[in-house]
This record gives structure tokens, C-alpha cells and sequence, in this order.
């Protein structure tokens, strides 16, 4: 569960209990031995949120108060579902039994169209009251996921924007790098120069779909099965998948344009791998290796003034190769330590840069462009969290006859290249020759 999620569910317990408080303390007269025990227990309890104790923490200690006080023995420790929280995880449950829960505010009917546009058909017919259901914090839960798949979901390797709405949108940048100050004279008068560069980029909000998952009314009803947290989890890892590979790899026509696709068209010169030969005296080429001094040529072909905050996108295998490549002595080429510490972390780091690890760059391959570095703050990524949401399907015909239930989940995203000066681009690659 997220901090955020946490802190709302502190906080309508914190009101919750402090009306009964105010309610308490209005009552005209003395209150009797009762109120006066549940006047110390609500300011107790309203203590203990400031503090920041859990909710569930915070009910369990009542619940064993309550059986103190009753002469009843405490209750057995109960199992862990899973990372979600025991009332997100009942809201599943309930949800996916078609049974009453909390009214979830679902987008609005212009984000829900959009969604649904043209995919339509004889088994995705249903959008009835209550088919629809938001899970409190499962957007944040969801991407969390998502980037231990693809690091491009990082908020460190792209520059995320979110919106209320998936309106076609500019995305604007100042791109200035090619002015200076000049000195002057005294009492001269400034010249004043137009801004060199001034560009934006178009985002849109393309929807993606996990496709429907299915699961028996066995498992719903199963109370030790976490089948909240384990559908989160299957959403994500469909969506760190599909919406992955478009963010790389989109065309940028009716899709998101994707970092690769962008870099290119941004009329990126590309630097020619020459291989790893040269490093390990064998006979390796530029056609399937990459080597150190091809590293340092696209390090250094990056201007400086994108430099600071630059990232390393490349394919696991790749990252693989470079890790092991040895020189002529048996030592290794690339150190792949944080640079400020000199010791090996969770992200790896090339000349003191981290690396972003994403499934859909090519590994090393004739005519690949395997090897991708940048500052990630000009590759733009746009996310909808209304648009995340979860539909329940009962009257598919090839579920109900298997004893299953529907589940489906929506959401939608957009990214490109903001690079408005040609002289200064803010991303560089390698290619594998032919």
C-alpha cells in the first residue's frame, strides 16, 4: 500500500474519530462511566494516528481491548495476504463476487469512451453500474511494479507527467543552450536576442488493455487466496509489457512514440559500433559487440550541458556483455560501480551514470541500436491515473460456462522526444554496423 493511500486511510479514521469526540464533549452534563471510558479511548486513538500508527494496527488493539474488557482471551495471530491491506483486499473479494462495496469514482464518460473506442465486440459488452472498480492506491501499487520489470516506468529515466484528463496536450521546453552573456560597458544598452529555441511536443493519452484475466468463483470465495494482490500484480507485469514496449519501440502514429522512434527522427547521428576487439584482442565486430572505446566515443558525443542527470538505456544482455568483457590481462573493461561510492548497487552505472535496463531495446545485432544515452528529463512520458481502472465481466458466454469471472484492466499513456535544437541534441546511440 502506498504512503499516500496509507496517510488518507489515517486521516478519515483521524475525522471519524474526532466527531464522535465532539459529539462526546457537546453532550450537555457530566458523562456518565461508559462515555467517560470512550472519551479516553477516542483521544487515545486520535494519538496514536498523529504518531502515525497503522489503521489496522490501530483496530487490532481495539478489537483486544474490547475482548479484555469482555473476560474473552485474545484472538490467534491472523495469516498476511500479500502486500495489499485487509480492506483493499475484501473490496476484491467483494467486487469480483458482484457483491456491494464502496462506490469507486471510475473517469469521466469522454475518458471511458476513449478507452473503449472502436474495440468494442460481442464479449466486452458490459459496462453496467458497479462493473467498474478503482482499488485505492493501485495506480501507484501498479507502477512500483512496473519498473522492477522495465526500468523506463522509473521516474529517474524519463520525465513523468501527470494529468487529470487524456486531452491531446503540448508539452513545451526552453531549450537555450547556445546563448551566453556577453560583457559590457558602462551605462551600454542591452541587446536584446529572441530565444533560441522554444519547442513542444504534442502528447495524446493512447489506452491499453491487459486483456481479461480469469478467475474461478473458487478462488474469490477463498479467503486465503490473495486474489487482490495477485491480479494487481498480473495488470502490471501485462502492462510493464505491453505499455513498456511502446514507450521504446512506438511509432509515434496513432501510438505513443517511443524512444527509439524519437532519438531517430530527432536526427540523431548515430556512432558506428567498432567492437570489442581492440579490448580483447580477439575477433570480435562491430556488427555483434560493442567495446569501451565505442562506450566513451557516445559518452562524449552527448554536449556536456546534458551530461548531468544523463542516463544509459540498454537491453539486459548487453548490460550482460559489457559486464563481462575482459581485457587482454583478464580484467574487466567497464566498471559498473555507483561512481560516488565506488560499490555495486541496484542500478548499475557506467562512467558514474546509472543504467536503465528496458526488455525492448534490440540486444546487440546487425544494424541494432542497442545502446541508447541522454538526459532523461527531455524524454517525456504522460500518464492518467483516473484512466486506471478495473472491469468485471460475469456475462462473457466462454467464462460463465467454466465457473469464471472477468477481470479486466485499462489504462492510458503517451511519451515522445522533446528536442528542439538540432545543434544540441539531448540523446545519442549506437549502431551496430552491417
Amino acid at each position: 500500500m502506498t504512503i499516500s493511500a496509507i496517510t488518507n486511510r489515517s486521516l478519515d479514521e483521524m475525522a471519524v474519530a474526532i466527531s464522535e469526540l465532539e459529539t462526546l464533549t457537546s453532550k450537555p452534563g457530566n458523562l456518565n462511566k461508559k462515555e467517560e471510558q470512550r472519551h479516553a479511548a477516542l483521544l487515545a486513538k486520535v494519538s496514536a494516528l498523529k504518531i502515525g500508527v497503522n489503521v489496522s494496527e490501530l483496530r487490532r488493539w481495539e478489537q483486544d481491548r474490547l475482548l479484555a474488557a469482555a473476560g474473552l482471551p485474545k484472538l490467534a495471530e491472523s495469516g498476511r495476504l500479500g502486500r495489499l491491506d485487509d480492506e483493499t483486499e475484501n473490496e476484491w473479494r467483494a467486487f469480483g463476487k458482484g457483491e456491494p462495496i464502496r462506490q469507486s469514482r471510475v473517469p469521466k464518460d469522454s475518458e471511458v469512451r476513449a478507452n473503449l473506442a472502436g474495440q468494442e465486440s460481442l464479449t466486452y459488452t458490459q459496462q453496467i453500474p458497479g462493473g467498474a472498480f478503482v482499488p485505492q492506491g493501485m495506480h501507484d501499487r501498479a507502477f512500483e511494479t512496473m519498473k522492477q520489470y522495465d526500468s523506463i516506468f522509473d521516474p529517474q529515466f524519463s520525465n513523468i507527467i501527470e494529468t487529470d484528463t487524456g486531452n491531446n496536450m503540448p508539452f513545451p521546453v526552453w531549450d537555450d543552450v547556445s546563448n551566453q552573456s556577453v560583457q559590457v560597458g558602462e551605462a551600454a544598452v542591452s541587446n536584446e536576442v529572441d530565444v533560441a529555441n522554444f519547442g513542444s511536443t504534442q502528447l495524446n493519452a493512447y489506452a491499453f488493455r491487459s486483456k481479461i484475466v480469469g478467475v474461478s468463483l473458487e478462488l474469490l470465495q477463498d479467503s486465503n487466496f490473495p486474489i487482490g494482490a495477485v491480479l494487481e500484480r498480473v495488470f502490471a507485469m501485462r502492462h510493464a509489457r505491453g505499455v513498456g514496449a511502446a514507450l521504446i519501440t512506438g511509432s509515434g502514429v496513432n501510438a505513443p512514440t517511443g524512444l527509439t522512434t524519437a532519438v531517430l527522427a530527432s536526427g540523431a547521428s548515430p556512432v558506428i559500433a567498432a567492437g570489442s576487439s581492440t579490448n580483447t584482442g580477439g575477433a570480435e565486430t562491430g556488427a555483434t559487440s560493442i567495446g569501451s572505446q565505442d562506450i566513451n566515443t557516445l559518452f562524449h558525443k552527448l554536449d556536456a550541458v546534458y551530461r548531468p542527470g544523463a542516463v544509459f538505456y540498454m537491453n539486459d544482455a548487453t548490460l550482460s556483455y559489457l559486464d563481462g568483457l575482459l581485457d587482454k590481462q583478464g580484467r574487466p573493461i567497464v566498471k559498473f560501480c555507483d561512481g560516488l561510492n565506488g560499490q555495486y548497487g541496484v542500478t548499475p552505472y557506467i562512467h558514474g551514470k546509472p543504467v536503465a535496463i528496458c526488455p525492448s531495446i534490440p540486444a546487440m545485432a546487425s544494424a541494432k541500436n542497442s545502446i541508447f544515452f541522454g538526459n532523461p528529463m527531455y524524454f517525456v512520458q504522460r500518464r492518467v491515473p483516473s484512466s486506471m481502472y478495473v472491469r468485471r465481466f460475469w456475462q462473457n458466454p466462454s467464462l460463465v460456462q467454466f465457473g469464471l469471472v472477468g477481470f479486466e484492466s485499462w489504462m492510458r499513456v503517451d511519451s515522445g522526444l522533446v528536442a528542439p535544437n538540432s545543434s544540441y541534441l539531448p540523446f545519442q546511440l549506437i549502431q551496430q554496423h552491417s
